[in-house]
């Protein structure tokens, strides 16, 4: 028997030591994230140069394009997490498995929030009233730029198309900190077939103020938006008033101005297109039929507790969505199309409300 082969003798020529596994190969997940998190930052610094940001948002616009840009790696993870509960599951190891299967439901969870619903538009009827003898279609809130890109306006304008409708009404909040370039960042609005009448919103008054909201007025103007703060139009048998942004105190001044204008239209074929559904607490008793008015996004998630102090935040009405019957008038609130404090929806899907007035 040769030295090396005898029994229970160990020599260092057969050790073969264990090569430790990297950190990638051991936490593929958090490695994702450690490396896809800083090119999400890098890449959010060269897209927000071309964003229209206030000075207020110079730090903030990349933090939210990185949060925007860094939720798509949950598609990697829920990967690597489905791929762990098979091998776990194999090995017997069914604690491990069963961690496993969480992180693929919660990683699965924000892929639906972030990418999943934002996309999946409703198209929801109501009949309000006959008084007007028209049908419309209300949306609100599109906020086109951070969150919302070009190519899903074109899609919201291929759905309006397809609608038999009158009307467009738009409640405002065209824009969150769109690119500088806004002929091209709403040129598929200049494909909608219908009549459009909109009034601006918080975003382009109150936080960029005439510097944006003039601009973007001039071009969709040229889209063939109709614009009606502290204007009168007729819709159907109704009048239709515009008022524009609440909290920048555009609404109350277009009502002074409205109200000074000579009308022999009553009260019950009056309606009023505003952003913010807490314009209702500006007007006078039985002024207005109806006011259609959007802003509060339905507070973007369905949850218990937590919806109902978001809803109380953005209005102190806490309107989440549909028809309200107020002391003095009627209140009709759409929870909207895009996307503002963060890129996600959950069970609040981006809504098109066709109404009958």
């Amino acid at each position: 028997m040769k030295p090396d082969e005898r029994e229970g003798w160990r020599f260092e020529h057969d050790a073969v030591p264990r090569r430790a596994r990297s950190f990638f190969i051991r936490h593929p997940a958090l490695g994702l994230l450690l490396v896809g998190v800083p090119i999400a930052f890098l890449y959010s610094l060269y897209e927000a140069d071309k964003l229209w940001s206030s000075e207020s948002e110079i730090l903030t616009t990349p933090l939210q394009l990185t949060v925007f840009w860094s939720l798509w790696l949950a598609l990697p993870v829920a990967v690597l997490a489905l791929l762990r509960v098979f091998l776990r599951a194999r090995r017997g190891n069914i604690l491990a498995a069963l961690v496993s299967v969480g992180a693929f439901l919660l990683a699965s969870l924000v892929i639906w929030a972030h990418v999943g619903e934002p996309n999946q538009v409703r198209v929801v009827e109501t009949k309000l009233d006959d008084a007007c003898g028209v049908k419309v279609a209300l949306v609100s809130d599109l906020h086109i730029g951070l969150y919302s890109r070009d190519w899903q306006l074109e899609r919201w304008v291929r759905q309006l198309n397809a609608l038999d409708v009158d009307a467009v009404l738009v409640a405002g909040d065209w824009t969150l900190t769109p690119p500088y370039d806004l002929k091209k960042a709403f040129a598929p609005w200049t494909k909608l077939r219908h009549r459009s009448i909109g009034v601006l919103g918080t975003q382009e008054e109150r936080k960029n103020g005439p510097r944006l909201a003039d601009p973007l007025r001039e071009t969709l103007r040229a889209s063939g938006v109709e614009w009606i703060d502290g204007q009168r139009t007729m819709l159907g048998r109704c009048e239709l008033v515009g008022l524009g942004d609440l909290r920048s105190g555009t609404a109350a001044q277009d009502l002074r101005l409205v109200q000074g204008q000579r009308s022999t239209m009553p009260g019950a074929r009056r309606l009023v297109l505003a952003h913010h559904p807490d314009t209702a607490d500006l007007l006078p008793a039985n002024w207005a039929a109806w006011l259609l008015a959007g802003e509060t996004h339905g507070a973007q998630v369905d949850l218990p507790w937590v919806t109902p102090h978001l809803l109380a935040a953005r209005s102190k009405g806490a309107y989440n969505r549909g028809r309200y019957q107020l002391e003095h008038m009627r209140l009709f609130v759409t929870s909207g199309l895009g996307l503002e404090d963060w890129p996600m929806r959950l069970g609040v899907p981006p809504t098109i409300d066709v109404l009958s007035l």
